[in-house]
């Protein structure tokens, strides 16, 4: 999961370099990885937490988009506004430890540094992750965190940023 998470999940490709055997076969250990590996990514992977969540922004449009499930439909600002601040209510309280982003990079990777915030108990905004580029897939894991009202802020871009999917996981360590 760590070589998923620092190729696939930092706009990349993951390359397995399982090679074939002497008979020109994966050999069965291999096999048996490969398939617990793909277990523990369906099982993290199967339900976005953020589904079903009210999206609202303080200058965007289409911010609903962001949680769809459609690559091509994607949330923007408005003008030439290049940064943003989109606000995640979540049905319930939730417990994840996983965000993954996503630009609409067929028409150009934009965003250069966000942040990833969480309303505490407190009532104060307590930051959960943050990076440059997003690309066409973003995954960044951090300590368990529960709550329901989140921020990502877009903090620069080069042009309108195009943020098409939004998701909250749980990877069970």
């Amino acid at each position: 999961m760590d070589i998923y998470f620092t190729s696939v999940g930092m706009n990349g490709v993951f390359l397995l370099n399982i090679p074939p055997d002497t008979n020109g076969l994966i050999n069965e250990n291999d096999i048996r990885s490969l398939k617990g590996l793909k277990s523990v990514i369906d099982k993290t992977f199967n339900e976005n937490l953020a589904e079903g969540a009210k999206v609202t922004s303080t200058n965007g449009k289409d911010e609903k988009a962001i949680i769809d499930g459609d690559y091509q439909a994607y949330f923007t600002t408005n003008g030439a506004d290049t940064t943003t601040e989109i606000n995640i209510f979540l049905r319930v309280e939730r417990t994840f430890n996983v965000l993954l982003l996503q630009e609409n990079i067929t028409i150009g990777q934009r965003v250069e540094n966000f942040e990833f915030d969480y309303l505490g108990q407190n009532g104060k905004w307590n930051p959960i992750a943050s990076g440059t580029t997003i690309g066409s897939k973003r995954l960044l894991q951090f300590e368990p965190v529960k709550a329901q009202k989140l921020k990502l802020k877009l903090l620069s871009s080069r042009l309108n940023p195009t943020i098409s999917e939004f998701g909250l996981y749980y990877l069970a360590k």
